[in-house]
């Protein structure tokens, strides 16, 4: 019986021996190896560096002495978080585990969006599809979509644009997007192919805004801009008028959009400038540490060629009046509604 106890424990320790060979050591690394990491893959990665004017390499020679072998976990975090933030992109983010870094912009601009009002009001007795709400006001159609996260199809927007017309929406849309955060690409193309309208025998593509992406280490190694365009297609339209309504809650995608709107020709974007921030794709690389480096890697402008960082200026520039909000008006949707008028 004892042979037997002792080859069980002869198996056991071995196989625990087998498992702590097998297991991959975790990797050492000092403070300052993991700011000349954090550095490198920014300097070869970043996509804003020319529109930032900011000039890397001081930042490199500035900080380098701004972090020691001696420091401690936090102390790392912070002074990485803070030689990142010096940058002011809400695109960068590094994620250590126990807490997560990123630049928040001050901003004191007018909201130019009360919900409150909008449920006493204009969304009273709306109905819903998918993540569609709308009705009717004054004889035109009224839409709020509110997140581009919230996934929206073909068939939705038919079952919305059939509906308005039912229920007379029939001189002009609305599209309401303000405090939208962004979200999918998709689902942006998919409301895109509902603008415009067919015009018999005319052809048309519209173009909506155009990328540069990465291609080598140097920091200005970026292909040619490329142009993404919208392509007349058999989709259903909304409407021959559009007003795309926006705010400074309007972030990422919701600056795509609203570049995009203003290539249609039956369409005006009107309310207030967008709320910016990064429009492309980010890259997430993992740290040494296991720690997660997001930034922006691909550069988006306007058809235009202006960097969207800043959002995007409306047709119309309009605000909100405490007046109006008094009297249960909203300004910029009582204007758009002028506007299809032509009042």
């Amino acid at each position: 019986m004892k042979k037997y106890i002792y080859l069980f424990l002869f198996m056991a320790l071995a196989f625990a021996s087998c498992e702590r060979l097998m297991m991959p050591k975790p990797k050492k690394y000092s403070p300052t190896q993991l700011f000349e990491e954090v550095w490198s893959k920014m300097n070869t990665g970043y996509a804003y560096f020319e529109s930032k004017g900011i000039d890397w390499d001081s930042i490199h020679n500035e900080y380098m002495f701004k972090i020691a072998d001696t420091f401690n976990t936090q102390q790392v975090y912070d002074t990485l978080s803070q030689m990142l933030n010096i940058l002011q992109d809400d695109g960068i983010s590094l994620n250590a585990g126990f807490a997560q870094s990123y630049y928040k912009k001050q901003t004191f601009y007018k909201e130019n969006f009360n919900k409150q009002l909008l449920e006493k009001t204009y969304w009273l007795g709306a109905e819903k599809t998918g993540p569609l709400l709308y009705k009717v006001i004054d004889s035109c159609g009224y839409i709020y979509y509110g997140d581009f996260n919230q996934d929206v199809t073909d068939a939705q927007i038919n079952v919305v644009i059939d509906r308005l017309k039912g229920l007379g929406g029939k001189k002009g849309l609305i599209l309401d997007v303000r405090n939208n955060p962004g979200g999918k690409y998709d689902n942006m193309f998919t409301l895109f192919k509902h603008m415009g309208y067919d015009t018999a025998g005319y052809d048309y593509s519209v173009y909506l805004y155009q990328s540069a992406y990465k291609k080598g280490p140097a920091r200005d190694d970026f292909t040619d801009y490329v142009g993404t365009f919208m392509d007349k297609n058999n989709e259903k339209k909304f409407a021959k008028k559009i007003r795309v309504l926006t705010n400074r809650g309007m972030l990422g995608v919701g600056n795509l959009f609203a570049t995009g709107s203003q290539g249609f020709f039956n369409v005006r974007t009107m309310g207030d400038t967008t709320g910016g921030g990064n429009c492309g794709l980010t890259t997430s690389y993992e740290l040494s540490n296991s720690w997660i480096l997001t930034f922006p890697s691909t550069k988006v402008r306007t058809a235009g060629g202006f960097f969207m960082n800043d959002g995007v200026a409306p047709d119309s520039t309009i605000h909100t009046t405490a007046t109006d909000e008094a009297a249960g008006k909203d300004t910029i949707i009582e204007a758009a509604i002028d506007n299809i008028w032509g009042r």
